[in-house]
């Protein structure tokens, strides 16, 4: 063996050590490198909670309308706040006529009914229709002004107006910045204060029928009339030779 080729091997053999040793030291290296980015990658978690945190915020104001909303979807008309103000007594026709309107805990009442306390401007839906109510026998006169607490600066989005506004009484307007609104007969009884079943009437307890353009309506005060129907409500029996109304003519131009 010459001596250059020892000196090569022994050469070789020194700088696989030095490797070696390195190796020891430093590791392999492998998973050292920082991996290449993709645009599929993993989200870093500071965007998982900002994600999260809105989502969150959507969910809240979402929850948060229904609620002050609510409403008309699935109104919570068993709430004591509204049961409480609603009268289950009868007329007294020598002294006053009609049911007047209550005012009490109007406000808390509507937001439980999930109709809106709020000032009329603008409103997306805005149509009427007429309401004749007979109990006892007798014609009741619809009271102006209800659901307006000291008109205009509350309203339901139930109501009705003064004569101003409506010669006639019974015109029953419905206003609401919720579009595709529609409020029930039951609602408006509910804003009047005064108690309304398939049994009872205020203190009228043999029975409640409800006609709309002189047809009875098989889903009673829960019936959503719709734009110049002629709802009757009947608690009891009609008067001799009364029928239900088929129809009303006495809105005012625009109406």
């Amino acid at each position: 063996m010459g001596p250059s080729l020892s000196c090569d091997r022994m050469g070789k053999a020194k700088k696989e050590l030095t490797n070696q040793r390195r190796a020891q030291r430093l590791g392999t290296g492998a998973g050292i490198a920082p991996a290449s980015k993709k645009s599929g990658g993993a989200m870093p978690a500071w965007a998982w909670f900002v994600s999260g945190s809105v989502l969150l915020a959507a969910v809240i104001v979402a929850a948060a309308f229904v609620v002050t909303h609510g409403s008309s979807s699935s109104p919570n008309q068993s709430a004591s706040v509204v049961q409480d103000r609603l009268t289950h007594s009868k007329i007294d026709f020598v002294s006053a006529g009609t049911w007047q309107p209550n005012y009490t805990n109007l406000s808390g009442a509507l937001r439980m009914l999930g109709l809106d306390p709020a000032n009329e401007v603008n409103p997306v839906v805005h149509y009427h229709w007429h309401l004749t109510v007979y109990a006892g026998g007798r014609n009741i006169v619809i009271p102006r002004n209800i659901g307006l607490q000291a008109p205009p600066a509350m309203s339901s989005e139930i109501h009705t107006h003064d004569v101003n506004t409506d010669v006639h009484s019974g015109i029953i307007h419905v206003e609401s910045p919720v579009p595709g609104f529609q409020a029930t007969i039951l609602e408006f009884f509910d804003v009047w204060g005064v108690y309304a079943s398939n049994q009872c009437l205020g203190g009228y307890c043999n029975g409640v029928k409800v006609y709309v353009n002189g047809k009875l309506a098989p889903a009673g005060l829960k019936t959503k009339p719709k734009e110049h129907d002629a709802v009757t409500v009947v608690a009891g029996s009609l008067p001799p030779g009364v029928t239900p109304a088929t129809k009303y003519t006495g809105f005012a131009p625009g109406e």
